[in-house]
């Protein structure tokens, strides 16, 4: 089955905005321009409408929104370095940036942006990420080594706390929202928690020889059986599989990425499709019955490729 995929890119060294390729049995289409956006390094999809982080030529950043077509509806500044994260539910849009160590709301209204309210976590805390659980929002603060927890009107409620050294970044809930996968950046292990109480459960390094502190790791993503969780980690230039047998993970591989430094990838038409920031390509990978990592299908060259998302 044909599927179409955005990417998301840092510009400035060949690359000109946000990307669109074709993923058929795993082969890559060639990709072409969708629009012309400074810095577009995250990116959502929600309805066919498309929410980027952006810098802006006048200066500054913020959120830049992009119709089916490619053309932008809105864009919105509110800071003046680029966040690092943006998500969509609903009306509402929200977005992390690293480098401030903020959390900001914002509200589609007809294709327009509104600011709602930014709060500052800590300054430098290195924000990773935005997680939607319930009506709770919930941020990974790299150099906290916390999960800040925010209501609804970014009041925060609570935090899940890990030792020294661990840099939380990215996770991704089960579908019943019982569970949060969460990987760590800095320690290079993943976290089982359970929703509600945010009790960690269960902890395993992502690399093999239970190999940790190497740093560099980054995404993580859930299969759809929800028995595979897959995790890159940039500094080894690898991707993990690892099993889940009722919430307990277990490491099953190890597997070069392909390229340099995965920053980003996907699950598509039963393949692996990677974001290979360095080397300047995206690369896609067979999916064998166990869910491993098998073959590499396909490879295209895209400029510094650090976000994707499926259509």
């Amino acid at each position: 089955m044909k599927q179409m995929i955005y990417a998301g890119t840092y510009t400035g060294t060949g690359s000109e905005g946000i990307y669109q390729f074709a993923v058929k049995d795993g082969k890559l289409g060639e990709p072409k321009l969708f629009c012309a956006v400074k810095n577009p390094k995250y990116i959502s999809l929600q309805d066919g409408v498309i929410a980027s982080v952006a810098d802006f030529s006048q200066g500054g950043a913020g959120a830049v929104l992009i119709d089916k077509k490619g053309k932008i509806l809105d864009q919105k500044k509110y800071e003046e370095r680029t966040s690092c994260y943006i998500v969509q539910k609903g009306n509402r849009i929200y977005t992390a940036n690293y480098h401030t160590g903020t959390l900001s709301a914002l509200e589609n209204i007809d294709g327009k942006l509104k600011l709602i309210r930014t709060v500052q976590i800590m300054d430098g805390g290195g924000c990773h990420q935005v997680l939607l659980w319930k009506d709770m929002i919930l941020v990974p603060a790299l150099f906290m080594d916390r999960v800040v927890i925010f209501d609804q009107d970014l009041n925060q409620t609570d935090s899940i706390r890990f030792h020294q050294g661990t840099g939380p970044r990215h996770g991704v809930f089960t579908k019943d929202g019982e569970y949060l996968y969460l990987v760590s950046e800095l320690s290079n292990e993943l976290f089982v928690i359970h929703c509600g109480d945010w009790k960690i459960e269960a902890c395993i390094s992502v690399l093999e020889n239970d190999e940790k502190h190497v740093r560099g790791t980054a995404a993580v993503r859930l299969n759809e059986k929800e028995d595979r969780l897959y995790v890159s980690t940039r500094e080894k230039d690898v991707l993990s599989v690892i099993e889940l047998r009722n919430h307990i993970p277990t490491l099953m591989q190890v597997a070069g990425c392909g390229g340099r430094q995965p920053r980003d990838f996907i699950l598509a038409d039963g393949c692996l499709v990677c974001a290979n920031r360095y080397s300047h390509t995206v690369v896609s990978f067979a999916l064998k019955e166990d869910g491993t990592i098998g073959r590499q299908i396909s490879k295209i060259d895209l400029a510094e490729a650090v976000s994707l998302v499926l259509a």
